[in-house]
């Protein structure tokens, strides 16, 4: 009767297969050269409750079946195949007989259920393959397995099953232990430049089963600069052994060293991190490529270097690895391999089971030695034209790598490290007005190594100035030439200045591993100013001039004589944190200048990260006690300032500023949809960085002569796209103010307002 039960459902319900490698216990009939199945069936649960009343079926959700001729070999094939699919895949076995293999699969949280069970077994004339997945205990698996025939199944080596035990895993022999852990100290940046380590690299990830000394694998990630560094890789894993070693082997061997791949293990994940191609000689954690110990035999984790400020990592490294494998020797002879260290001391620290080996260098003063640098100048706008001249200088400064580059527009005013006096010129033509400019001074400074610089400057000059510069700020870094070049919209305002300064400056040893940094500068300064008018209206995409270029406003010429101080507090890394600068400028008709007032301005930047994504803030309050000039008044309106309103809307003596802007990284979005329609998550990590912006932005300014002042700030909101988290972006703004006057406001952006 239950045969022809069996038959009837047989005929009615069409047999399927679910071939689908999950870890709850299937495993797919896939072994190779093997005679077609005679008979395959699958049965669900519900068809399962229709034929069968023995209490373990009840536990059982699937159960597959596969019956082949019991040809020569084919049992010893299916056997030999499977076995090693199943061990590989943690399965372990209860029974091992001549004519019968079971496989059970224990779920990871309730160790006293099976997920799988998995028999191969020879019967007369046939061989069958059995994958039943469902949570059954221990103790019933074999009442189960001697009860197929309540299937319509009749095997009797099945039947004689008694209750089956699991045995014990052969136990393996002891891992080698890992190499040492290698890194240089330093302040961790708490975020990272919106997934910049990973837009700048190509990634590539292996799912398998290595080892490594000892230590299981199951997956290795690769990030490298460059798309062949990650082939060649990869090709090593694909056609090498099943022990990784000797690929790291080969990968260190092959390498410059300072082009060295750098791995990390992470044993707990079985997970292996190799980075090649620019991306290893940070100071992250790698893996140096033998362990050390101490004078007694223990184990060192991890080696830490302190102090080392000009010394690249790989030569460090690469030292230690040539060194003695004893702790204390190898420091012994740190500084014999590594010449630009004088000393090194070691100070070993015992943490929960973890012993680190911290090392601080000493490393030998630079020798200073005279040179002589120059670089051509190439530059254009509105005013000037184009601009072409020479910068040089000369004088005494720390030895080191140095290469003379070609730089677009003006070099920055900015003491170089290390430097401790020189002269320098700078002088260029403008084609398009037809005057001469130049920048002629020197410089002195003194200071600590790696700590702070004092530097005085005192020049003369005849140059172009910017209007708002503060407000602007990275609107005339080197590169901004080509946008003009290619007819971008320029929003800087010039004057002319011609006259001298001297300028005070310190600040610290400038460093990533900082987390705070303060500096400070005293200017005095005596120019005259006068107007600059458009001299041209020619772009690349302009070669007749039929469209008119923006003219530059009239300034209020003069003498000015003023004393400027200004203080810097900053903690930025990769442009999140505080950056907050105060400033006061005094001018007295007792220094011969032409105004006599005083104006103060404080501008508060903070950004910080919100997940993958970023939110920046600005504040900014000006106030001066009398009516300024036109090129110290406090301007606001058009991009990065008020982006509802057209440049340079709104001018006078005091105001203020508040900008909030939201960054989100739109990859986030693709691969939030890959992973919700193809259950893929594409990870787009070697695309260039692609940001949506929301802002709000919100001021006011007003004249000191106004007997009566109204607190009625301007104000828009928009979106924006913007291209690349570097210095070098592109950003599209749509903005509305919130007046209904004012019209929609499309800018193009090419730095960071603030």
């Amino acid at each position: 009767m239950k045969n022809n039960v069996f038959i009837f459902l047989l005929l009615v319900i069409m047999p399927t297969l679910i071939y689908a490698q999950t870890p709850e216990g299937t495993i797919s009939f896939d072994c190779p050269d093997v005679p077609p199945a005679n008979f395959q069936f699958h049965f669900d649960q519900e068809l399962i409750a229709l034929t069968a009343t023995t209490e373990p079926f009840k536990a059982v959700d699937n159960l597959y079946i596969h019956t082949y001729p019991a040809e020569a070999g084919v049992f010893d094939k299916l056997v030999r195949y499977y076995g090693e699919r199943l061990k590989e895949k943690g399965w372990n076995c209860s029974e091992e007989t001549g004519g019968m293999q079971i496989y059970i699969l224990e779920e990871s949280k309730l160790k006293t259920y099976r997920a799988g069970i998995f028999v191969v077994v020879k019967s007369g004339m046939e061989v069958h393959l059995l994958n039943i997945v469902g949570r059954v205990p221990l103790k019933q698996v074999g009442q189960l397995l001697a009860n197929f025939d309540e299937l319509g199944i009749a095997i009797p080596e099945l039947e004689s099953l008694g209750e089956l035990t699991l045995r014990k895993p052969a136990v393996s022999t002891e891992p080698l232990p890992l190499p040492t852990l290698f890194r240089i100290d330093g302040i961790k940046e708490t975020a990272k430049k919106f997934n910049r380590e990973f837009s700048r690299s190509y990634n590539e990830n292996h799912q398998g089963h290595w080892t490594y000394r000892g230590h299981p694998i199951e997956r290795i990630q690769i990030r490298a600069g460059q798309k062949k560094q990650v082939a060649r890789i990869s090709e090593g894993l694909k056609t090498g052994s099943k022990d990784i070693t000797e690929l790291l082997d080969s990968l260190l061997l092959k390498n410059r060293t300072s082009d060295t791949p750098t791995f990390v293990i992470d044993t707990s994940e079985r997970k292996i991190t190799i980075s090649a191609g620019g991306l290893a000689d940070k100071t992250e954690p790698t893996m140096l490529a033998k362990s050390f110990r101490t004078r007694e035999g223990e184990p060192i984790h991890e080696i830490v270097i302190r102090g080392n400020w000009h010394t690249e990592a790989n030569r460090v490294r690469a030292a230690l690895e040539k060194g003695p494998e004893e702790i204390e020797k190898a420091i012994e002879a740190l500084p014999h391999a590594v010449l630009t260290f004088e000393k090194a001391d070691l100070l070993i620290e015992e943490k929960d089971s973890q012993r680190t080996a911290i090392i601080t260098v000493v490393e030998k003063p630079l020798s200073p030695h005279l040179y002589i640098d120059g670089a051509p100048l190439i530059g254009f706008n509105r005013v000037t034209g184009w601009e072409l001249g020479m910068y040089a200088e000369t004088g005494v400064r720390p030895q080191q790598t140095h290469t003379t580059s070609l730089q677009f527009g003006w070099p920055p005013n900015m003491p170089i490290e290390g430097n401790r006096s020189k002269l320098f010129g700078q002088f260029s033509y403008g084609f398009g007005n037809k005057q001469r400019y130049y920048r002629v001074g020197g410089e002195a400074g003194l200071g600590k190594r790696n700590k702070w610089h004092l530097g005085l400057t005192a020049q003369f000059h005849r140059a172009t100035g910017i209007i708002a510069p503060d407000l602007f700020t990275g609107a005339e870094a080197q590169g901004i030439s080509m946008f003009r070049i290619l007819g971008v919209t320029e929003y800087q305002n010039y004057y002319l200045r011609k006259g001298g300064e001297v300028v005070l400056r310190w600040h610290p040893h400038i460093d990533y591993r900082r987390v705070s940094t303060h500096a400070f500068k005293m200017v005095l300064l005596a120019e005259t100013h006068e107007s600059l008018q458009k001299s041209t209206d020619w772009h690349f995409f302009n070669w007749r001039s039929t469209s008119k270029a923006r003219e530059n406003p009239v300034i209020t010429p003069a003498h000015m004589r003023s004393m400027i101080f200004s203080y810097d507090f900053n903690t930025l890394r990769n442009r999140l944190g505080w950056h907050n600068t105060f400033s006061v400028e005094h001018s007295n008709t007792a220094l011969g200048s032409d105004f006599d007032f005083t104006r103060y301005q404080l501008h508060l930047r903070y950004a910080y990260p919100l997940g993958s994504h970023q939110v920046r803030h600005r504040a900014i309050g000006s106030f001066s006690n009398v009516s300024l000039p036109i090129q110290r008044q406090f301007v606001i309106g058009g991009p990065g300032l008020l982006n509802g309103y057209p440049l340079y809307a709104f001018a006078g003596d005091r105001g203020f500023l508040f900008n909030i802007e939201y960054f989100y990284h739109l990859s986030q979005l693709f691969n939030g949809l890959s992973q919700l329609f193809t259950g893929k998550n594409l990870q787009l990590r070697s695309t260039p960085d692609l940001f949506l912006i929301i802002f709000f932005d919100a001021g006011q300014s007003w004249y000191a002569s106004e007997d009566t002042h109204t607190f009625a700030p301007k104000g828009d909101a928009g979106i924006g796209l913007q291209f690349s988290e570097d210095d070098s972006i592109l950003r599209f703004n749509v903005a509305k103010a919130f007046e209904s006057a004012q019209g929609t406001q499309f800018n193009l952006m090419w730095f960071y307002s603030f």
